[in-house]
């Protein structure tokens, strides 16, 4: 259990507008770690609210009593029946691990939402979750077989279909249980018929309780379908059995550009005819969005021509791969028949549908990637009604929202007539919060005179909950209210849910009294109005937390604790600005603890939909925080590892030898706290500037346009990079000279030495520029320097500075890259030696962050008789200096097994690991016998001159 400030702030939001701070966090393990909170809870009269990825959209998953989480340890697949589909699961579960463990079997748990990568079965069961394929599987509720849960009073009950002799058992009994099932039963036979006629008849209907499941008394009685749905209001589920559904045999994507959005939907029931397993909606609001994030805007090129105004994804399965084409064919024709949409892209192969999904599921992000005030909220977003009047009702929707004088992106399900619109809204205003409330009744309206349902997906939560009575009539709310109180008389449950809901505007997150704080910053973040701005750019959306793929983030990875995720560390940043955390400005101690194990990797700018940058939070955090408090030793140190690098250099290698030895090793982790079980890399006697050009001519010579940009790890360190590195450019007909440059300024920026770090900038602006005059070209072999150069420098500097090194930042180029682009040109400049084998290719973060690792693998490739794999690791866990530190170095390694190191142990003899970071190569080699090679190194082996 958990009650410092900083937890408790870390919980009080969730995916939603709202704010609600809880007394306490419980990170459970066990079902009976649940059972005893429920009691602790009845015992002392405190509600608790139930947990998973906390990417809840309507304020579900927070409240004021305990916050209860089962996504660290209550998470386990106990039990999988392959035979007869089913699996026993535990709700902290999180759906893509568990669709990962259920592959082999060839089968999957059918409801596919887009939070998949950190969202919680049990999340799901709360919320009736369905997602893009629901118009093929329905919802959460289809494929729920059992229960196991707890209920107010700390009694466990069972709950599955019962035939009604059992009914008649349990109803005789004289437990909460039985009193439950007394209660429902009547409840559902007493409101008949205002169930009929008040439930909306669409399929994405997951508003109120589901009473409209005990209706026919000719189905069994199975109290899942109430609790499903019920948003922890009514128990707590410790296990549930669930259905699984076959993996398809063969599918197949069509991307459909359309002009405007209101065609794209005028199309979806034509397009039903064909009998898709899905239709995804994206507008142009929301198409547009991608472009901000330099990944999707990747992705978008790969399959979207120009800027249409809506595009539809449609997805077939099939039992075979050639039923497909035929079906793509056809739809083809009758959309060009009907004159609808003006572009079919396919997509047949995994890969490309893969990239149409990956756009698609990042489109809640995309949504609030809006850069000042104003965003595109979640609040009126979750509406269906039937396909057939889709284009209809979003046109009278929009018009709505154009009355009270705002915009709004639409996405989503248009196979189900459930779209996501987010008007744009500032809640940091009176003039806001009106305009909030005016266009949540106006929506409410016309979803009742369409005959749809308030929530498709998302649920009640805090932001419908208040429309319960108006959706569904006195009648039955009065009914809902009933099965409150029987399930939980004394209001333990996630209350203000569903019945009994506060205002629709208590507990925004952001409100008119909301103060933005605007502390001076060393980078420069007037494009989001401030540093303020940047940080708020987190809505909660929990990207962060997965944990399956990608790199973003190594340390939730590791730890799998909400303040070790960049939702965290940008919550808690958000917080203490605000001074939520006890202090004011970005000084509090409890900031500086959630922000020490971010690595900077850089991931989250690439990664995240709306490009949250912790690790420039971090050095401008930690800037601003030794400015107080004074700069430690060790941050002095690696800050200035150029300088010691220089000086170590001259006295190699008994300089190396000193630091290596066991009282070397002992003295640096005394004085430094670097841990004394790393061994420290050795230093050149000979510089790569010494070795690449004896006669220290290299720099006058003006006709060279292609210089390396000498980095501090390859002078000092390791020179045959470099030289491996120019020799191969060489070769394939480039003239290559050296920079005159210094130090990038990445160790000073780590360490939040950022004073140190703009005089580098302005000093590498100020020698660089000149020579992007006649066209130079500045190459790296280390990523984490090149992304310095690229995306840290411009940002230090302001004015015409600004201007020039971004100039310098376009003519900077990854080794890969420019060698790449050279044999893409001149594919017979170079030719390589047969290497058979594979080649293991480690991405340092930057490179990902930057969208590097393409070239690399497309280089590495050229090479006959080898086949690259791309490891797809993550961070290594080195992080620069991040893994030296004594107190990291436990998660440093555990970062680093979860993929990479027992990747390297495992190579065969004829494999070789590339990694073109130092720290990655470092890593390995402490941990492994394995030694990685820069794809210079490889490269320099191989390449064959001519005469």
């Amino acid at each position: 259990m958990r009650f410092d400030k900083v937890s408790r702030a870390l919980y009080s939001t969730d995916a939603s507008v709202y704010q609600i701070e809880p007394i306490g966090v419980v990170v459970v393990k066990s079902r009976a770690d649940v059972i005893q909170t429920v009691n602790t809870c009845r015992e002392f009269g405190c509600s608790m609210t139930m947990r998973g990825g906390g990417t809840s959209q309507a304020g579900q998953a927070i409240g004021a009593g305990l916050q209860v989480d089962t996504s660290k340890y209550f998470n386990r697949l106990l039990e999988v029946n392959a035979a007869e589909r089913w699996a026993r699961i535990e709700p902290g579960i999180v759906l893509d691990e568990l669709n990962a463990a259920l592959r082999p079997h060839g089968l999957r748990f059918a409801p596919d939402i887009s939070t998949a990568s950190r969202a919680t079965v049990g999340g799901m069961m709360a919320n009736n979750s369905s997602g893009a394929r629901s118009v093929l599987y329905g919802k959460t509720i289809d494929h729920v077989l059992a229960q196991d849960v707890v209920l107010s009073d700390g009694s466990e009950a069972h709950f599955a279909p019962l035939q009604p002799a059992e009914i008649d058992a349990i109803c005789s009994r004289g437990t909460l249980e039985s009193t439950c099932y007394r209660e429902v039963l009547r409840l559902a036979r007493d409101h008949a018929s205002e169930i009929a006629s008040r439930y909306p008849r669409v399929l994405r209907r997951v508003g109120g309780y589901n009473l409209d499941a005990f209706i026919d008394p000719s189905r069994p009685v199975d109290m899942t379908k109430l609790i499903v749905g019920s948003e922890g209001t009514l128990a707590a589920i410790l296990e549930a059995r669930v259905n699984l559904v076959p993996l398809p045999a063969a599918k197949a994507v069509m991307a459909i550009q359309f002009a405007d959005l209101l065609e794209s939907l005028e199309a979806t029931p034509a397009i039903l005819e064909h009998h898709p397993s899905a239709v995804e909606v994206m507008d142009r609001f929301i198409l547009d969005n991608t472009k901000q994030n330099p990944a999707l805007e990747r992705l978008r090129r790969t399959f979207i021509d120009g800027e249409p105004g809506a595009l539809l994804c449609v997805e077939f399965y099939a039992d075979r791969a050639e039923d497909l084409p035929p079906r793509l064919d056809a739809l083809e024709r009758d959309l060009k028949a009907r004159r609808l949409g003006y572009r079919y892209y396919r997509a047949v192969d995994l890969a490309a549908q893969a990239r149409i999904w990956s756009l698609r599921e990042a489109a809640l992000g995309l949504s609030m990637a809006m850069k000042d005030d104003a965003k595109a909220l979640s609040f009126v977003e979750d509406t269906a009604v039937a396909p057939g009047r889709l284009r209809d009702y979003i046109e009278r929707f929009l018009g709505i929202v154009a009355r009270h004088g705002t915009t709004a992106g639409v996405y989503a399900h248009a196979s189900v007539g459930c779209l996501h619109v987010r008007p744009v809204v500032n809640l940091k205003t009176e003039a806001g919060v009106r305009q909030f409330e005016a266009i949540a009744s106006d929506i409410a309206d016309l979803v009742l005179e369409f005959g749809g349902a308030l929530s498709g997906e998302h649920g009640d939560g805090l932001i419908r909950s208040p429309f319960m009575e108006k959706m569904f009539g006195p009648v039955l709310y009065r009914a809902f209210q009933g099965v409150k109180r029987t399930f939980d008389p004394d209001g333990i449950f996630n209350p203000g849910k569903i019945v009994g809901a506060p205002p629709l505007t208590s507990n925004l997150r952001y409100g008119p009294t909301y103060q933005t704080r605007r502390p001076n910053t060393y980078f420069d973040y007037s494009e989001y109005g401030g540093l303020s701005g940047a940080v708020e750019m987190c809505s909660g959306l929990g990207a962060c937390r997965k944990k399956l793929d990608g790199t973003m983030c190594p340390s939730y990875m590791a730890t799998r604790e909400e303040k070790h995720s960049t939702r965290g560390r940008a919550n808690a940043l958000r917080l203490a600005m605000a001074g939520k955390l006890g202090e004011t400005g970005l000084g509090d101690e409890g900031v500086r603890e959630v922000l020490d194990l971010c690595l900077e990797c850089r991931a989250c700018k690439a990664e995240c939909p709306v490009g949250v940058d912790v690790a420039r939070f971090k050095s401008e955090f930690l800037a601003d925080y030794w400015s107080r408090h004074g700069t430690p030793l060790r941050a002095r140190f690696l800050g200035g590892i150029h300088g010691v690098s220089r000086w170590a250099s001259r006295f190699a290698p008994v300089s190396t030898w000193m630091a290596q030895s066991a009282p070397g090793r002992w003295m640096a982790e005394a004085l430094l706290g670097i841990d004394s079980r790393r061994t420290p890399p050795a230093w050149a006697r000979r510089t790569f500037r010494q070795e690449f050009d004896p006669a220290g001519s290299a720099l006058s010579q003006t006709h060279v346009t292609t210089r390396i940009f000498v980095d501090t790890f390859t002078n000092y360190y390791n020179p045959q990079v470099g030289m491996a590195g120019a020799r191969v450019l060489r070769v394939a007909g480039l003239q290559v000279g050296l920079a005159p440059n210094g130090c990038c300024g990445r160790p000073m920026i780590s360490q939040g030495l950022l004073a140190q770090a703009r005089a580098a900038a302005e000093f590498n602006t100020k020698t660089l520029y000149p020579l992007t005059q006649s066209g130079t070209r500045f190459v790296f072999f280390e990523p984490s320097c090149l992304s310095a150069m690229r995306e840290d420098v411009p940002s230090l500097l302001r004015g015409e500075a600004q201007q020039h090194a971004a100039a310098v930042a376009a003519q900077s180029i990854l080794f890969e890259d420019l060698l790449e682009q050279q044999l893409d040109r001149q594919p017979s400049a170079v030719t390589f030696a047969p290497r058979p084998g594979t080649i293991v290719l480690h991405g340092h973060c930057h490179q990902k962050a930057m969208g590097l690792l393409p070239p690399a693998k497309a280089l590495l490739s050229r090479i006959p008789q080898a086949s690259v794999v791309d490891l797809d690791a993550g961070c290594c866990g080195m992080a620069g200096s991040f893994g030296y530190a004594a107190e990291h170095f436990d998660v440093s390694r555990a970062i680093g097994e979860r993929r990479l190191l027992p990747a390297a142990r495992h190579l065969e003899p004829a494999d070789v690991l590339v990694a073109a970071g130092v720290s990655c190569r470092h890593q390995i080699a402490d941990f492994t016998s394995a030694r990685a090679l820069h794809p210079a190194e490889l490269l320099g082996t191989l390449v064959q001159e001519t005469a």
